[in-house]
């Protein structure tokens, strides 16, 4: 495909954001499929597709409008739409979308065609459209451009869904897992990213002393590791466990860990990685003779707790680790997680050496009417379902056992407090339940987080399956691509006994680089500091104004713009170079893009509405940064006598 000035201009424009995307249709020399124009009833040109119309022969284009008319239109919308064709349901949309538009051809070689004979220049030079026909590129650009409280619609022409009915559902299912990841990622940063940069630097007099799990690489080399979690086939398992305990090295996930250990079966390793507090699931339990791998974040409590070892998973993606990873100068390239502890236990066995990895209580679907083990912590919840409505409701059996599975019994948390976060979880999961396929080929009922969680262990085997080999022993719950289902006593009945193995290191922080690097972060907070501290005279100032006159008047408005170009300046001067203040900033600046997402007019209510935003984004970030500083300065003085104590 040479020398056409259509097919350039319009793959320049696509080239801005996808320059594999233009490689690959300039390297089609002929088609496979019978791909040939037509006219409709009305005269308007359609596309064959192996002899089938893309597009109705009774009004191309009324059948785009009509699509359109029937899907929502805001500027947060990020409109999915399934199949490219001869461009007119994309035309529709890039020419009237109020928000993003993402178009996914599942045939490169109509794109081809089309971009060859059609000039869409203008519309695919507009900043809101992407076209892909690569699902991993289009997953990226989606999840990179998700904003708080997006709304999501997936729309298709009739003929793209009965010519593509497999493809089509199997996208439409990935897509659901993508928006689920996207919000559970969004509201993990409106909610949870800052106690986490909290908790990271309230560690930092801790992680000195834990050395990162890289220091013990391979030191189980060829061993066979059991991943345990708290699934309900771990009870059927527990007893093959305790049989063959010394024939594998156990890494058990915090929630499994009471289910052993009341068993009789002391892990290996336990996991903990939440920042919130978890100690509920090792309060009462002797962990001395216990490793415990934990990240950056994770709950300061665990870092004081008694265990034999402390290792430290500084994982990439858990991105309030990376203040530690950059104060520290390690690298976590080498450390994946994926949001559930269970990923991080399987990753660490796989660092350590373990050849064979079997996941144990690793269902990621309710079974039999339980959702967790019998003998785990979190017993307590079931599920059923009506099959009248054809719907499951999960529902607390035992309100007790529930709450001390997540709140620790040192709490100072009032009863009825407790029983309004435990209703609040039942209520989060219920509106989260999904359905997955099995490993016996059956649905299972499960929640999205669950199911998101399938994807990545499946991309896990995807990625290091050809060095290791992975069992998966549940037999009942979802089916995991990649994972051999075998019974787990096949598995490890003849496996040898294992000697007994010390963990010994000689790793040593750089103490005198880490004050420098912390001191560093304090100096950065003060200059922003400096900053934020305009703000308020900024915000004082337009409050006085607004309220004698009720109206945002010209000279409050002079105040609304000095401190929005005051946002402007904070962001495109510290958000490259400063990843404290970033995180400190994200969750905080949600609401206030929000607002100015949808608050477009120069009306009174909508520059009051962006302004109180603004003016919380402003405070928010000042007391936070405030509260870390102090923090920063008070380990900066503690690592300065940890290094006076050493002469």
């Amino acid at each position: 495909m040479q020398n056409n000035p259509i097919l350039d201009a319009n793959l320049a424009c696509i080239a801005r954001y996808n320059p594999n995307l233009k490689y690959q249709i300039m390297q089609i020399e002929s088609l496979k499929n019978d791909i040939s124009f037509n006219e409709t009833i009305l005269h308007e040109p359609n596309l064959l597709y192996n002899g089938k119309h893309l597009h109705s022969n009774y009004g191309a284009e009324s059948e785009a409008k009509e699509i359109f008319e029937k899907v929502q239109n805001n500027p947060l919308m990020l409109h999915v739409l399934y199949g490219f064709g001869l461009g007119y349901l994309f035309q529709e949309f890039a020419l009237n979308s109020q928000g993003l538009v993402f178009v996914y051809e599942p045939d490169i070689e109509i794109l081809a065609a089309t971009l060859e004979v059609v000039d869409f220049s203008k519309e695919l030079s507009k900043k809101n459209i992407f076209v892909f026909t690569d699902y991993e590129q289009f997953r990226q650009c989606y999840l990179g451009n998700y904003m708080y409280n997006s709304s999501t619609t997936i729309t298709f022409v009739p003929a793209y869904k009965e010519i593509f009915t497999a493809d089509l559902t199997n996208f439409a299912q990935n897509l659901n897992f993508v928006m689920g990841s996207a919000i559970i990622d969004n509201n993990y940063v409106k909610n949870k990213l800052v106690a986490a940069v909290k908790s990271v630097c309230n560690n930092i007099d801790s992680l000195v002393s834990e050395p990162p799990l890289g220091v013990y690489e391979n030191i189980y080399a060829g061993k066979t590791a059991l991943v345990v979690s708290a699934g309900p086939s771990l009870d059927k398992n527990i007893e093959v466990i305790k049989k063959y305990r010394d024939n594998v090295i156990i890494f058990a996930v915090g929630q499994a860990t009471r289910a052993l250990m009341n068993s009789g079966i002391t892990p290996d390793f336990i996991g903990l990685v939440e920042a919130g507090n978890q100690m509920s699931q090792i309060e009462g339990l002797d962990t001395s003779d216990i490793n415990l791998i934990l990240e950056p974040l994770t709950f300061n409590a665990l870092h004081k707790a008694n265990f034999k070892n402390k290792i430290l998973y500084p994982s990439k993606n858990s991105i309030p680790n990376l203040i530690w990873t950059s104060i520290a100068n390690i690298d976590p390239s080498k450390y994946i997680s994926s949001g559930t502890v269970s990923y991080m236990m399987m990753f660490s066995a796989m660092v350590l050496g373990c050849k064979d990895i079997i996941l144990v209580g690793q269902d990621l679907a309710f079974l039999d009417g339980k959702c967790y083990s019998s003998i785990s912590q979190h017993n307590g919840l079931t599920y059923k379902i009506d099959e009248n409505l054809n719907k499951a409701t999960v529902k607390v059996e035992d309100m007790d056992k529930f709450i001390n599975s997540f709140i620790s019994k040192e709490s100072n948390l009032t009863d009825e407090k407790k029983i309004e976060i435990a209703q609040q979880r039942i209520e989060h999961i219920n509106k989260n339940l999904y359905s997955v396929v099995g490993i016996k080929g059956n649905q299972l009922i499960t929640t999205l987080d669950y199911a998101s969680f399938i994807k990545q262990f499946e991309k896990f085997a995807l990625d290091y399956g050809n060095n290791i080999n992975l069992y998966n022993t549940s037999l009942e719950g979802a089916k995991i691509n990649g994972f051999e289902d075998i019974p787990l006593e096949d598995l490890i009945q003849h496996k040898p006994k294992l000697e007994h193995l010390e963990l010994v290191n000689n790793f040593e922080y750089d103490l005198e680089s880490i004050s420098k690097n912390i001191q560093f972060e304090i100096t950065a907070l003060d200059e922003i500091s400096k900053m934020l501290s305009g703000a308020k005279t900024l915000i004082a100032n337009y409050d006085k104004e607004y309220s004698h006159q009720n109206t945002v008047t010209e000279t409050a408005l002079k105040y609304f713009k000095q401190l929005m170009m005051l946002y402007i300046d904070l962001t495109e001067t510290y958000c490259s170079k400063n990843r404290l203040f970033t995180m400190l900033q994200r969750s905080c600046q949600q609401e206030l893009n929000y607002a100015m997402k949808i608050n477009t007019d120069n009306s009174t209510e909508s520059i009051n509405t962006v302004y109180n935003k603004l003016k919380s984004y402003m405070s928010s970030l000042y007391n936070n940064m405030e509260e870390i500083k102090k923090v920063l300065e008070t380990k900066r003085k503690n690592i300065d006598e940890m290094l006076d104590s050493k002469g």
